[in-house]
């Protein structure tokens, strides 16, 4: 059964020495005594060998209930190649996910950070999702909103969007901290709108679906001790894309995101981290667009369980937008079942930020925020349970996921 260890005792967490105390300015040497025993420490307890290679596996069923989405049924597996531990030598991640009322989730995603000799990171992802519960709230920051009629199972806000992505990232690695390289993505999307809904009636950009992909760069500079979990460092991104009839596109846009986040050490067991988020999109931009934010950790506009924690997904869309996140990563208990290790942690959190259509004139009145408390389960260091309760003016919201808001 679980053994229950008290918080004084040695835990090997986030690349951490067991039992040592998270002193930021430690030196090269005993940075790499500490690795070399994390490395050691996770081949012998919870791998197995494949090729030659030690590697770390995660199964997970997926089964929850829905107010939207129906029952949900699936399972995700994550199996990681550990001969390099920071992040991994290889990663492959599968989901399969259906709903009993018409949703899908699937992905297939592989990660390479140290191809071809470690000079390049490659990633590939390819995904289908069918979503019925994305719902539209019209574009704007102070768009309104009538719970009453969701929650009655009216059609206004309603639509189903899905069909195929693809994306692929070739970055070249320089120093251990800077990447830069193409990225190119490909997006098929099928649109369904009930008649009398607010998409048919005010019929946006993308109404009627389409191909939006697209080409562009990406500069990184990464500093994270253990990117799976850090507990300190820094981590800047930029990510510059168009759209248009060079690249496939329907519909001709621009769009930058810029990404910046920040790990300090509290505590051995106590993290403080923050998320900046600020993206401008520019041209003719489909409404289902607007719905994501790009970079790295692609991801649902402002809304649901990443930005803006406890309202309802996709509240506020537009050109420009702006989310600052907190956190306050406490991880008191730790356990070991079966030969795996697992960390319960509990986050206290605040969002706040706002979209904008323009950059002039600038408006700083209207701000949006939510504030909550999440329950985690890490995996092996890895792989993240989250379990979010937010609370913000338009009432609360419960989400649980997988990983990490950021």
């Amino acid at each position: 059964g679980p053994q229950i260890q008290a918080p004084s005792k040695p835990v090997p967490r986030r690349g951490q020495k067991p039992g040592a105390f998270a002193v930021m300015g430690d030196d090269i040497q005993k940075f790499g005594e500490e690795v070399a025993q994390r490395i050691d420490r996770i081949i012998k307890k919870k791998t197995f060998e494949l090729g030659g290679d030690p590697w770390t596996m995660q199964g997970i069923p997926i089964l929850f209930p829905s107010t939207y989405d129906g029952f949900n049924l699936g399972f995700r597996l994550q199996l990681q190649n550990i001969r390099r531990q920071d992040p991994h030598q290889m990663e492959i991640i599968g989901q399969l996910m259906a709903s009993d009322a018409g949703r899908y989730k699937h992905q297939f995603q592989v990660d390479l950070p140290y191809a071809f000799g470690g000079k390049y990171r490659i990633t590939s992802r390819l995904s289908y999702d069918r979503d019925i519960s994305h719902f539209y709230f019209g574009v704007g920051n102070e768009t309104p909103y009538d719970k009453n009629l969701l929650d009655a199972g009216s059609n206004i806000y309603s639509s189903t969007i899905a069909g195929p992505s693809l994306t692929f990232q070739f970055l070249r690695n320089f120093n251990k901290i800077y990447r830069v390289g193409p990225v190119l993505g490909f997006r098929w999307m099928n649109i369904t709108t009930p008649p009398g809904s607010l998409l048919d009636t005010q019929r946006p950009s993308g109404i009627n679906g389409g191909n939006s992909h697209y080409w562009g760069l990406a500069f990184i500079r990464d500093t994270l001790d253990f990117e799976p979990y850090p507990s300190r460092g820094t981590y800047h991104e930029l990510f510059l894309q168009y759209y248009g009839k060079a690249t496939g596109s329907d519909y001709e846009f621009t769009r930058a995101t810029y990404t910046y986040r920040l790990y300090i050490p509290v505590h051995r067991r106590l993290t403080f981290a923050h998320r900046t988020l600020l993206e401008g999109l520019n041209g003719n931009v489909p409404f289902y667009e607007l719905f994501t934010v790009g970079g790295t950790a692609w991801a649902l506009a402002f809304g649901g369980d990443r930005f803006f924690r406890g309202y309802e997904a996709n509240r506020f869309i537009d050109n420009i937008r702006l989310a600052l996140g907190f956190e306050l990563r406490w991880d008191p208990f730790f356990m070991n079942v079966m030969k795996q290790d697992l960390t319960v942690g509990f986050v206290p959190f605040f969002d706040i930020g706002r979209v904008w259509h323009q950059v002039w004139p600038l408006d700083l009145r209207t701000w949006h925020a939510s504030a909550g408390w999440g329950l985690r389960l890490i995996w092996n260091s890895r792989l993240v349970f989250r379990a979010d309760a937010a609370l913000q003016p338009e009432g609360v919201r419960l989400a649980i996921n997988l990983n990490n808001s950021f």
